[in-house]
């Protein structure tokens, strides 16, 4: 376990902005209750640990931890095992540590290297650790492509300056081409239309929206943004390519 402490002290130290007061916690001389923790865990420890949680999940200890009220430390049990969250924070710890332990051991282009997964490698400050592209794929398919739209600004708006998510333009194209696979054009057009947006001066969403458009048969429109993508860069031969071949379709 050893290798983990050292990987939740990293992620306590880079992450020391946290809103969480953890000096008012009544951290016990002596933990409780621990299933997965060394059974001679020290306070310091043990504060390390909830921190580098926390921090990594963008929670705090009720998220885990039995509580009537959040601000009143009397009213916590922390040892108490009733919160479904607190068993399944122990299967992600087992699975961290057999990742660090045993699984790199045996890839053998690694061992030599100093290659560790922390809960911050995959969850970077969010509860559930899905891409952006997932997150708005699935709203897209529950709600329909405008709350998706309306998902990715609340989403921007909250999370742009911090780790949760990708907000270059690449989870946005990838996202649209997984709609056109899908056979979801107009829904795909509207997220190249934002990535366009958000990105007026990469060549890359032009395209994309471009090939959105060749695919839906508004080859007029598709010739507009395949040469607001040359435009952008000289050097895009599939712009150049689709240009021509449009062109050529025309006469």
């Amino acid at each position: 376990m050893n290798r983990n402490w050292q990987l939740l002290l990293i992620s306590t130290l880079l992450l020391a902005t946290t809103t969480i007061s953890f000096a008012q916690v009544p951290w016990p001389e002596k933990a409780k209750n621990l299933k997965v923790l060394p059974a001679n865990t020290s306070t310091a420890q043990l504060r390390q640990t909830m921190f580098a949680f926390s921090n990594a999940l963008g929670v705090n200890c009720i998220h885990c931890h039995v509580a009537g009220e959040f601000n009143d430390w009397s009213t916590y049990d922390f040892a108490a095992d009733d919160k479904p969250t607190k068993r399944i924070a122990r299967i992600m710890f087992k699975m961290v540590d057999y990742i660090n332990n045993e699984a790199m051991s045996e890839v053998s282009e690694i061992r030599e290297r100093s290659v560790d997964v922390s809960c911050m490698t995959c969850h970077r400050g969010n509860t559930t650790p899905k891409s952006l592209q997932q997150t708005l794929a699935e709203v897209i398919e529950a709600e329909g492509v405008r709350a998706g739209i309306r998902e990715y600004r609340r989403l921007k708006e909250r999370y742009q300056h911090g780790m949760a998510f990708d907000f270059s333009e690449a989870p946005l194209n990838l996202l649209g081409y997984q709609l056109m696979g899908e056979g979801k054009l107009d829904e795909a057009i509207e997220i190249f239309k934002l990535n366009v947006e958000e990105y007026p001066n990469n060549f890359n969403p032009y395209d994309s929206l471009a090939e959105a458009f060749m695919e839906n048969g508004q080859h007029r429109l598709a010739v507009i943004y395949y040469s607001k993508s040359l435009a952008l860069n000289p050097e895009n031969t599939n712009a150049l390519q689709m240009l021509e071949q449009l062109e050529g379709e025309q006469k």
